[in-house]
């Protein structure tokens, strides 16, 4: 199961890169708000991931 929260941490990662870019400085509200949800995605995953390393 942890590849599985690795792999969904990446791709939440990968919308966190793209997203930042179509947010033109956070001044539009939608891809600054998908941004800002894809980023807390990924820390979420990426922390049940390293969780079940332990």
């Amino acid at each position: 199961m942890t590849w599985v929260y690795l792999g969904i941490a990446i791709v939440f990662e990968i919308l966190f890169a793209l997203g930042t870019n179509a947010t033109q400085g956070f001044t539009k509200l939608w891809p600054s708000v998908l941004t800002l949800l894809a980023a807390a995605g990924g820390i979420y995953n990426l922390s049940h991931a390293l969780l079940e390393l332990d």
